[in-house]
């Protein structure tokens, strides 16, 4: 098994996205990553170069700071290490390009590479928590949607977690209490997604022309009896917000959910 070494003096995720793009070029790879995040210190990054020249490891690394990138290279080259600086021919060629020097701030690549984390995270939340499946480490959620079928309730939920919100969605059935779990929690994050019903028809119609059903599902005076069901729930938790999608983009009902919750100073 061949073994890569990742250096940052952030969290890594960068060089192991280039480097997973360019493996992909190469079949049946054999490949193990190790990480080695958030260093900074000359002393370690020799130790861990000597355990890399024990393991015939192929180092990459993306550093900010001039003085390091050029420390790494060296030693790589005279002890023959293979590796690749991800960042620094960029760093340099922007800032010819750009004609300014470049920060050499490490912390702001941790930021890119935390967002980018987070938004992994919420996706992986808003999946394991979609339509209901599970209503764990709900408090945990940054909003809760409620919705009656096909009332955009999943796309708007991964539109956000792609934004690094985490989202649980739920459906409303009428014949079937919402769990107790959902009045536990925050209820100013709760926001319940309502449809004109003649246009949610429409909608259920579309989504089972493919299927023969005689289902009430799509039955008109069945949806207008679930909108009702709808109205009257969200009267009861006066604290919920009530966002309707009747032609609306899942960008648009996005942006009206978080300005409920968060306010308008935050941009999708």
């Amino acid at each position: 098994m061949k073994k890569i070494y990742i250096l940052s003096d952030a969290t890594g995720q960068s060089a192991m996205d280039v480097l997973r793009a360019a493996l992909a070029q190469f079949e049946n790879q054999q490949v193990k990553f190790t990480v080695f995040p958030k260093v900074e210190s000359k002393d370690k990054l020799r130790n861990i170069l000597l355990q890399a020249i024990e393991d015939n490891a192929f180092v990459a690394f993306t550093f900010v700071k001039k003085g390091i990138r050029e420390f790494v290279h060296g030693f790589c080259q005279e002890n023959k290490i293979l590796h690749s600086d991800i960042l620094g021919n960029l760093i340099h060629t922007l800032s010819q390009y750009l004609r300014q020097e470049p920060l050499e701030s490490p912390k702001l690549l941790r930021k890119i590479d935390e967002r980018y984390l987070r938004r992994i995270e919420a996706i992986e939340y808003a999946v394991y928590h979609d339509d209901g499946r599970s209503v764990r480490e709900m408090s945990a959620a940054d909003v809760v949607i409620l919705g009656l079928s096909r009332t955009s309730k999943t796309p708007t939920s991964l539109f956000l977690a792609q934004q690094g919100f985490r989202v649980v969605n739920i459906p409303i059935v009428p014949e079937i209490p919402l769990s107790e779990e959902i009045y536990k929690i925050d209820q100013n994050k709760i926001v319940c997604l309502v449809m004109d019903p003649e246009v949610l028809q429409k909608v259920r119609l579309a989504r089972l022309s493919h299927y023969k059903t005689d289902s009430s599902y799509t039955d008109l005076k069945k949806i207008f009896e679930e909108c009702e069901y709808v109205r009257s729930l969200c009267r009861r938790n006066k604290r919920w917000k009530v966002v309707n999608t009747t032609n609306k983009s899942v960008e648009e009902t996005s942006r009206e959910i978080i300005n409920y919750v968060y306010g308008r100073d935050i941009e999708l």
